[in-house]
């Protein structure tokens, strides 16, 4: 018995000098911890997938009016905010704050009538929720993700003074289609008020 323990005894006695750290056994391994909410979009794995949904850099989900199973699904997943720009008259909507907020999440509505909704206060209003605390990851939606695009870029361009031309590439990135003659027309009547813009050949 004393001759096993000998070179056990070497053995933990070398480690010592040479000052390496007894290895743990496999199963004394700690496993690393999960984080409880991503931290970045582009890190979480499930995608949930709302109507033409889109995936931003800034830790936004964006697209259209998501389900009742998908909403859940995105209070599971982790994200924080639920931001809609679906006016209050607008149907297919209905019990969602009361859903969101049931899971722990912070809903806000910034009403967006169409076209007519696109306006500086309204990219402003973005801009601000999405500058709050603790607001990301977000879900950004309205109907079909037309409205959403369109006001993104519009953000772009009055809040972070982004180029005329890259706020509609960006818009037009985010799946932008049907509301794009109405974002160049704010865009441009925009320029025409603040020569101090960078406007490029918008119209």
């Amino acid at each position: 018995m004393l001759h096993r323990e000998i070179p056990i005894a070497c053995l933990v006695l070398a480690c010592a000098i040479l000052g390496v750290p007894p290895r743990l056994p496999v199963a004394a391994a700690e496993a690393p911890a999960k984080p409880s909410a991503p931290k970045n979009i582009d890190e979480t794995p499930p995608l949930v997938p709302i109507p033409n949904a889109r995936v931003t850099k800034t830790g936004l989900l964006i697209g259209g009016q998501p389900s009742a199973e998908q909403l859940k699904a995105i209070g599971e997943a982790g994200y924080r905010t639920v931001i809609t720009l679906r006016t209050h008259s607008e149907r297919g909507d209905e019990g969602e704050q009361s859903a969101v907020e049931r899971m722990g999440m912070k809903f806000v509505r910034i009403p967006v009538a169409g076209a007519s909704g696109l306006t500086e206060d309204n990219a402003r209003t973005l801009g601000k929720a999405l500058g709050q605390e603790d607001v990301l990851p977000a879900v950004l939606h309205c109907a079909t993700g037309q409205r959403v695009a369109a006001l993104l870029g519009l953000k772009a361009f009055v809040v972070d003074r982004a180029s005329a031309t890259a706020a509609i590439d960006l818009a037009k990135s985010l799946g932008l289609n049907k509301l794009e003659a109405a974002l160049r027309e704010r865009i441009a009547e925009i320029c025409k008020s603040d020569k101090s813009r960078n406007c490029g050949d918008v119209r």
